[in-house]
């Protein structure tokens, strides 16, 4: 079989793709392959005119990795390619931050294009290829004409994003043959499961759910009814022992007539040991995302008094943090329905900042977050309730129909339990489902 076609063109199998119009990754891949200078091993699997697949193997080795990762890539020359007489025309469009969605023409003999599904894409626009530290031809300063000996670290912090980012797309395929609700699926192009480290080749994805519906008007009890096949989707998940990890009103998209947190790259298993040569439990950074439960953003003064306090830490999602972005959520859309009123009575630590809420919670090591305030500039240092951090780019409309009047106490409750500061004491996702379908 030669990838990322098979023969035949009967089937499409692809690993993980990345556009490398310049080549520079294929030139620090080959860099890496004759100079081994950590823990990353990546052999040269097939050479084409239009592309090169690579295995990649990582030891577990770093604080973000919790077991060894075999998986492939190919590095694509273009976004057409030519295989066995069929092309493949591959036409990105926006998806996330670091993705693109990639929808996928094979043309046949007779020269007519047939859609196949969508393929994930890097963005490179944000996510980076190469650093600085991937120029392998440094020179020492002392001996211009002998390059200078390869820093490890270095090397590998300038690839890691890179890498990190496939990895975390390449490692979700299983979950679409689970057939959930408000998930993508897997595309009907005859794909099999044989590829190691396989990037799914998904249906077509819809429009952000915001842009669709919310910014354009809506009434809140077609929005709490949306949102409750949104939590019905994130209780079969966690059933499976998956959390999503990026709960948010700009993540969601109607699948299929169904309302379902829409971007696939951010799944992380829960409570399974992976074994080895397997993709294992994808790890966050949550300094960045203000939807992002206090408890996974800053780790290390919660759960851990010994660890050292580190503004960017790798931790994996869960399903009490999912529950607690989608309380959140549902704050948000009670507050663009009520505005800031006497109805407005949602817990009030939505209504802190994220540091007085981490202090004032009686959960959080206080001399830490001190520290951690003299040290960033990032969501902890701001004074902007969590409610306003959360509050989406998109101005959103939600009209408030007579009948949904009795709607807004029980929502106000249930926000009320989704944000407990302590992550015990939130409700399951299937409590929030059968709570949310009283109200609708």
């Amino acid at each position: 079989m030669s990838l990322p076609v098979v023969e035949n063109a009967s089937a499409l199998q692809f690993p993980a793709v990345v556009l490398d119009e310049k080549g520079e990754v294929g030139s620090a891949f080959k860099y890496r392959i004759v100079h081994r200078v950590d823990n990353l091993i990546i052999k040269l699997l097939e050479q084409r005119p239009g592309w090169k697949t690579y295995e990649v193997f990582r030891k577990a080795s770093r604080n973000d990795m919790d077991s060894d990762e075999r998986w492939q890539v190919t590095l694509l020359n273009s976004l057409n390619i030519s295989s066995f007489d069929r092309a493949i025309t591959i036409e990105p469009q926006r998806y996330s931050w670091f993705a693109r969605a990639g929808q996928v023409s094979v043309k046949g003999a007779d020269g007519e294009g047939q859609p196949v599904g969508t393929l994930m894409l890097l963005n490179d626009q944000n996510v980076k290829l190469l650093n600085e530290a991937g120029k392998p031809h440094q020179r020492s300063p002392s001996f211009p004409s002998v390059p200078a000996a390869p820093d490890a670290e270095r090397l590998d912090e300038s690839i890691h994003q890179l890498l990190e980012m496939v990895s975390t797309t390449a490692r979700q395929h299983h979950i679409y043959q689970w057939g959930i609700k408000g998930l993508p699926r897997l595309a009907d192009a005859g794909i099999g499961s044989s590829v190691t480290g396989q990037w799914p080749l998904l249906e077509s994805l819809a429009e952000p759910y915001i842009e669709q519906c919310l910014s354009k008007g809506a009434v809140l009890g077609d929005v709490i009814h949306g949102l409750s096949q949104v939590v019905d989707t994130l209780a079969s998940l966690h059933e499976r022992g998956v959390a999503h990890g990026d709960i948010r009103l700009e993540g969601l998209r109607e699948v299929s007539g169904w309302l379902g947190p829409g971007l696939p790259e951010r799944f992380s298993r829960v409570d399974v040991a992976p074994g080895p040569d397997t993709l294992g439990s994808k790890r966050f950074i949550f300094y960045n995302n203000a939807w992002q439960p206090p408890e996974l953003r800053f780790p290390g003064v919660f759960d851990n008094p010994g660890q050292p306090f580190a503004p960017w830490q790798y931790t994996s999602a869960t399903r009490e943090g999912d529950i607690w972005s989608f309380g959140v959520m549902l704050a948000v859309i009670v507050h663009a329905t009520v505005g800031e009123g006497e109805w407005f009575k949602a817990d009030e630590g939505l209504q802190l900042s994220l540091f007085d809420y981490m202090k004032t919670c009686g959960l959080y090591d206080c001399t830490k977050l001190e520290h951690a305030v003299d040290r960033t500039t990032g969501f902890l240092a701001k004074n902007k309730s969590l409610l306003a951090l959360n509050m989406p780019s998109v101005p959103i409309s939600i009209a408030l129909a007579e009948d949904d009047q009795n709607m807004l106490a029980p929502l106000i409750r249930l926000i009320d339990q989704c944000t407990r500061a302590d992550p015990q004491t939130r409700p399951t996702a299937e409590n929030v489902k059968e709570q949310l379908s009283q109200l609708v």
